[in-house]
């Protein structure tokens, strides 16, 4: 296999795992700012964690799982590395269930915050730990859906995908996790 070929390859995985990572720092920076008890920050950083999350997914629902649901049945045999279909199909059912639990929870730690808004600062302090409950719950989760994805989805593509299709899905997903609202472009 060339180098080009090995590069793009890695590409996919790299863009969907690097974002993972830029997730993480923010919600290990959110937690600092509710544990500070520094509303405006907490709810500036957990408005962009909200949408950080959103594009992501986005991502993985409009371009990663269609490409590996799309692929001709024959090609998933079932060993080397390779997915059989039904595995593939229950890998992705999964993460889309996590994703559905992520961004229930990130809304509600959201409503939370703005629910915040018209409180003394003592309620504040009061409520700021359940706002900080539900993004350790976030966390959590995250930490066992994104090993399910670099361990196994992220992988997929480099052995389902022809070098023109995999090309196309990355650039597809960079756009996708680049299409930020445009309130976050600074």
């Amino acid at each position: 296999m060339s180098g080009i070929n090995n590069q793009q390859q890695q590409e996919v995985a790299r863009a969907l795992a690097d974002d993972h990572s830029e997730v993480d720092k923010l919600i290990q920076r959110l937690l600092a700012a509710l544990d500070q008890e520094n509303k405006s920050q907490s709810f500036e950083l957990l408005d962009l964690l909200w949408a950080r999350l959103a594009v992501h997914i986005r991502a993985e629902h409009l371009c990663l799982f269609p490409s590996i649901l799309e692929v001709p049945p024959v090609n998933f045999i079932g060993s080397g590395g390779i997915p059989g279909y039904q595995e593939a199909k229950s890998v992705i059912d999964r993460l889309r269930l996590d994703h559905e639990f992520l961004m229930r929870e990130l809304g509600k730690a959201v409503n939370m915050m703005r629910e915040q808004s018209t409180h003394s600062d003592h309620d504040i302090r009061v409520r700021l730990p359940n706002v900080r409950r539900s993004i350790v719950k976030v966390q959590s989760r995250l930490l066992i859906h994104n090993q399910l994805e670099e361990e196994h989805i992220y992988k997929w593509v480099n052995v389902l995908l022809g070098d023109a299709n995999r090309s196309t899905l990355i650039a597809r997903i960079r756009h996708e996790i680049e299409n930020i609202p445009p309130r976050f472009n600074v």
